[in-house]
């Protein structure tokens, strides 16, 4: 199924990205929205990544549904375990979810993830504001429950959490003793309102801790995170998942507004290991060449699906590089790799800060100082006004 010693790159892939879907190499797994069930238009996208993924998750996007949001999503609202589509105004309340609601709901989600072809099932999932809040019990009853359901399919578990909540190690300990509970063959952890980019080193130490406390009972996914992902797999993680070009955060309105406003004018660069817009991108790659690969076009000449191919490739490339190194050498390996990548950017914001137009601030890429740290490199710096 999924093993820390043969991590993967597990893109979170949306409709923009049908076409790259046909260039990139194969993909080790994958992750799609249970809405292209609900989508005409998005059959032909599940159609290529079921042929081209070796294993594929389907997320049933069920924590949307307690926020009212969703009621103006027609994707989600169509769902046919969504409240929405027999009582308009609808949301899910812990109260409602007894046995039998339960077993209503595991069965419409199992079902739509089955007529999918998922290989691996997820059980339904919420949102938890807290350790102390009735929707744990019920996200860990009902996960338990769904091991019927999945008929022998390996059966994924859904971690949902704030950042604000876990940064308690009390917190994350109690998140990590309920989930033991649930018998789960995977584990997929969202650390809602993360970002990476921002994140102080404290941040990202109480996710890769409650990371290793699910990592211990079954392999672990991390989801909506960028080279964050990298340090998860060094830390013990199976993998991570992000989408090719955004998706690398997941704040809390994403459950009030959906995906369906994402910006999509970026380009990684894999020898920094950034995301940039792409005239950034274009303008830091001609300063220092090795930011991209050798004979590359101008990230601003590139069209989208380009783009997108080159990212999904360069970063299941990274997981493949990291995941042949052995497990104890893994974080001094990435803390090189890291620091190479700080150089980089550092050459070419000093080489841009000598012309006119486009500025590479050290925001842009800070997080991979605070990443390095977290490997054992060098401690990051704090950034003035950054809130560190």
């Amino acid at each position: 199924m999924f093993d820390p010693n043969h991590p993967v790159f597990a893109p979170l892939l949306l409709p923009a990205d049908e076409a790259a879907v046909d260039e990139c190499a194969p993909l080790a797994a994958a992750i799609l929205s249970a809405t292209v069930a609900t989508n005409d238009r998005l059959r032909p996208l599940w159609r290529k990544v079921r042929d081209r993924a070796e294993r594929l998750i389907v997320d049933p996007r069920t924590a949307n549904l307690q926020f009212e949001g969703y009621m103006s999503m027609e994707d989600v609202r169509s769902l046919p375990y969504s409240p929405g589509q027999t009582t308009l105004g609808t949301l899910w309340q812990p109260a409602e979810f007894d046995r039998e609601r339960r077993s209503e709901v595991i069965a419409s989600v199992s079902a739509l993830q089955k007529h999918l072809e998922a290989d691996v099932l997820v059980a339904p999932y919420f949102l938890i504001p807290d350790p102390t809040h009735p929707w744990l019990e019920v996200a860990v009853d009902i996960a338990r429950e769904a091991r019927d359901a999945a008929a022998g399919r390996p059966l994924a578990v859904h971690a949902c959490v704030d950042i604000d909540t876990i940064l308690a190690a009390p917190a994350r300990d109690a998140y990590g003793s309920a989930f033991r509970d649930t018998q789960a063959d995977l584990f997929l952890l969202t650390v809602v309102n993360l970002d990476e980019r921002e994140a102080p080193p404290d941040e990202v130490r109480a996710v890769l801790d409650l990371l290793a406390q699910l990592s211990g009972t079954a392999p672990t996914l991390l989801l909506h995170v960028g080279r964050l992902g990298l340090s998860a797999i060094a830390s013990g993680a199976a993998g991570y998942s992000s989408g090719a070009l955004t998706l690398e955060a997941y704040p809390r309105r994403y459950f009030r507004e959906g995906l369906v406003s994402l910006p999509s004018d970026t380009h990684y660069l894999p020898g920094a290991m950034v995301t940039l817009p792409v005239r950034l991108a274009t303008a830091v790659a001609e300063c220092v060449a090795a930011t991209d690969t050798a004979g590359a076009p101008p990230a601003s000449r590139m069209v989208r699906r380009l783009r997108t191919r080159r990212a999904l490739d360069a970063k299941a490339g990274e997981v493949q590089w990291l995941g042949a190194i052995p497990d104890g050498e893994r974080h001094d390996a990435l803390a090189a790799r890291l620091e190479a990548a700080i150089e980089l950017c550092t050459e070419a914001q000093g080489l841009l800060a000598e012309r006119d137009g486009e500025q590479f601030t050290r925001s842009g890429f800070h997080y991979l100082e605070v990443l390095r740290e977290i490997s054992g490199g060098e401690q990051a710096e704090l950034l003035g006004g950054a809130g560190f």
